[in-house]
């Protein structure tokens, strides 16, 4: 009889964590737990959003310790979300510290929704990313991929406003400033973004601004900063 007393505990123990598992997903919907949608469809899933829960220790996985205490910072930082495959980029140490740091100094001030380091990035549909930028994406093609080295980002939404079709929200404009506020050794030396926003804020290749129309014309839906080298970087200024 003891025997089946631990059974039906466990049966019952299953059924209370399966009704709580169903509850959740009723209670965020389904874009948050890795439907299918694509990146774009996702602009902020940071944990459960409005209920304070997070779906990362839900269901597992509060015992992988970031890589560093700047990544612990900015995936805690409620400024900051980012689609679930940039989350597990920055978890497994692929993403360069200095683009860490970089996101952290925007979070001080606004809230960024990040859509790709790495995993999940395309430039072209259907075109698998690989260490170069293939070709028939404007000029660039050929030219190395820094979101395949970890060392890209790309930002979609600023203090829940599109990039798309607000380059001059002064909002959206204050994270240029803040990039160029960097010290040249800490600043992305590969910013691009909407035509409106580069124009406004006056930049330079010197400072790591790409300027060239072909780019900026493809960045209008949102902000790339990247890193080209593994070490220091192009700008000299």
């Amino acid at each position: 009889m003891r025997g089946v007393g631990r059974v039906a505990r466990a049966v019952l123990t299953l059924g209370v964590v399966a009704a709580l598992c169903a509850f959740v997903v009723l209670l965020v919907g389904p874009r948050h737990l890795g439907d299918g949608l694509s990146a774009e469809d996702v602009r902020c899933p940071k944990g459960l959003d409005d209920t304070g829960i997070s779906l990362e220790r839900f269901f597992g996985g509060e015992d992988e310790e970031p890589v560093s205490g700047e990544v612990r910072a900015l995936l805690e930082d409620p400024n900051f979300g980012a689609s679930p495959a940039a989350v597990e980029d920055l978890r497994a140490g692929i993403v360069d510290e200095r683009l860490v740091r970089a996101l952290l100094a925007i979070t001080e001030e606004h809230k960024i929704c990040a859509d790709a380091f790495k995993e999940g990035h395309y430039f072209l549909p259907g075109v698998k990313d690989g260490p170069f930028i293939p070709e028939g994406y404007g000029e660039a093609g050929g030219l190395p991929n820094t979101h395949f080295y970890g060392r890209a980002v790309d930002i979609w939404d600023v203090d829940g406003k599109p990039i798309e079709g607000n380059g001059g929200d002064p909002d959206v404009r204050d994270v240029g400033w803040i990039l160029a506020g960097l010290g040249r050794d800490e600043r992305p030396d590969q910013i691009i973004g909407p035509p409106g926003w580069t124009r406004a804020l006056d930049r330079t290749y010197e400072e790591g601004w790409i300027l060239t129309k072909d780019q900026t014309e493809l960045h209008r839906d949102h902000i790339h900063l990247g890193f080209t080298r593994e070490n220091g970087t192009q700008n000299t200024r």
